[in-house]
């Protein structure tokens, strides 16, 4: 059946109930279904879907504009982008209306011309987005769906910079915009944490410049997602992973881009996050024009990585620059001082050398005279020793007169002592010796034993005896 005529029959069908015939309300359930009526015509699948295929061709023949938001986003293998275009919705309620749309491989090319002429980027989800698009019925599953057909991107920029600006009003209503700006960065920034693509062109510029720079810069890198629907979740993951390390800086880079990539940088959440870092948050996210809330809540933002490690080699150097100048200045004082106390130093060695002068002058003139005067005094006493020479030679004959009698003497009186204290005086007067056999002297009892033999000498003997017994009760009643 022809869709025009299949269309035509139904609205002659419809059109022939009188008008003020009311529809009658069938009941859902009835115990037995009634018969149709023999004057209201009945249609297959195949035929209604015909019908409602016609009737929204007719009623949209053309394309039209949509504004909607993307939602699951889908690109298949043959080239063709399948999504939902729904009702933007408050914030935890679902969307109350939805739409499906196909962008065919064929078509996708004129789309894409025409978001990169004005640099927005690929969609995604969650995108605001107004399409041209040509109302489809599918009649082979009854489904309505919009075949997209082109795309307005000053739509998507405006959407963008409206929920850009809606941000950064309440963070800086907040004070979210200011607390990173409130942390200073160090003197030597030299502990950098780093947040980008790893492998990417903006990590080699990145650590490429400062390499340059001859400082010893102490990278803490951090790999992340920085464009696409993952790159918010984990640039916040690595951001917090080095919260707990001991860094100067954390640099967030990334190489050039669309400016629908740069949405990812106006994530509230992630730009609560970088507010919040305990240090110092630099950006550099290779955008010329566009800036995002990322870079307004950072410490500082700067167009490109390379701009970044510059911008940390140039703060190291105006530190080393601001040592060196004081080096310099403490060189140049230092030589100054040393000079004075040359200047000083000589002064005085010439004051030094001419009193050095003087006082030898003086102690040379001194000495004459005294050498003088030592040389007559000697003279005086030489002559007045030889007088008591001569004085005393005519008085030592009587001296050494006296001298020898009085030593003539004490001689006397010692050979007397000697003779009295000889053994053979002592025996002659009744005292005797009495020796062991071994020739020992006994002086006390204690110094003989029953049996042992005595050698008794006297004045005119020997006796020898054997002791029987030792009493020294004996010899303390003596």
């Amino acid at each position: 059946m022809a869709r025009g005529s299949s269309f035509s029959r139904m609205r002659s069908v419809l059109s022939a109930r009188p008008s003020n015939v009311p529809w009658v309300d069938t009941p859902l359930f009835t115990a037995e279904p009634p018969p149709p009526p023999r004057n209201e015509p009945s249609f297959t699948v195949a035929q209604l879907n015909e019908i409602i295929g016609g009737a929204v061709q007719q009623l949209f023949p053309d394309d039209l504009w949509v504004e909607g938001e993307i939602s699951n986003l889908n690109r298949s293998r043959a080239g063709h982008v399948y999504f939902d275009l729904v009702e933007p919705a408050q914030p935890g309620v679902a969307s109350a209306a939805k739409l499906s749309v196909v962008l065919f491989s064929q078509t996708k090319q004129i789309v894409n011309n025409q978001l990169k002429r004005q640099n927005v980027g690929r969609l995604v989800d969650g995108m605001a987005v107004r399409v041209r698009a040509a109302v489809d019925y599918y009649q082979q599953q009854g489904r309505l769906q919009l075949r997209m057909t082109g795309i307005d991107p000053r739509y998507i920029l405006a959407a963008m910079a409206a929920e850009r600006d809606a941000l950064m009003a309440r963070l800086q209503e907040e004070g979210v915009a200011e607390r990173n700006k409130a942390l200073a960065i160090p003197v030597v920034p030299l502990r950098v944490g780093l947040i980008t693509s790893t492998g990417s062109a903006a990590e080699a510029d990145f650590l490429n410049e400062l390499a340059n720079t001859g400082y010893g810069f102490q990278i803490t890198s951090c790999d992340s997602r920085v464009q696409g629907d993952l790159a918010p979740r984990t640039l916040v993951a690595g951001l917090r992973s080095l919260y707990s390390r001991s860094l100067d800086v954390i640099v967030i880079i990334r190489g050039g881009g669309s400016r629908g990539d740069l949405a990812v940088f106006d994530n509230e959440q992630l730009c609560r996050t970088i507010a919040e870092a305990p240090v110092p948050v630099i950006t550099g996210i290779g955008h010329e024009i566009d800036r995002s809330v990322a870079d307004v809540v950072a410490h500082t933002a700067l167009k490109t990585p390379t701009a970044v490690a510059a911008a940390l080699g140039s703060t190291v150097a105006r530190y080393v620059e601001h040592v060196e100048g004081r080096w310099e200045a403490i060189a140049v004082t230092a030589h100054a001082h040393t000079r004075l106390a040359e200047q000083r130093l000589a002064g005085i060695a010439r004051r030094s050398a001419l009193a050095g002068r003087e006082g030898l002058n003086l102690a040379d003139q001194r000495l004459v005279e005294r050498s003088r005067r030592a040389a007559r005094a000697g003279r005086e006493g030489l002559l007045r020793a030889d007088q008591n020479l001569t004085a005393q030679t005519g008085q030592l004959p009587k001296l050494a007169d006296r001298i020898l009698r009085s030593a003539d003497s004490e001689l006397g009186h010692i050979d007397a002592r000697l003779r009295a204290a000889d053994p053979a005086v002592l025996l002659k007067r009744g005292w005797s010796i009495t020796r062991t056999a071994q020739g020992d002297v006994v002086r006390a009892v204690g110094d003989v034993a029953p049996g042992d033999t005595l050698v008794t000498e006297v004045a005119d003997g020997t006796i020898i005896s054997n002791v029987s017994v030792v009493d020294p009760t004996q010899e303390e009643q003596s």
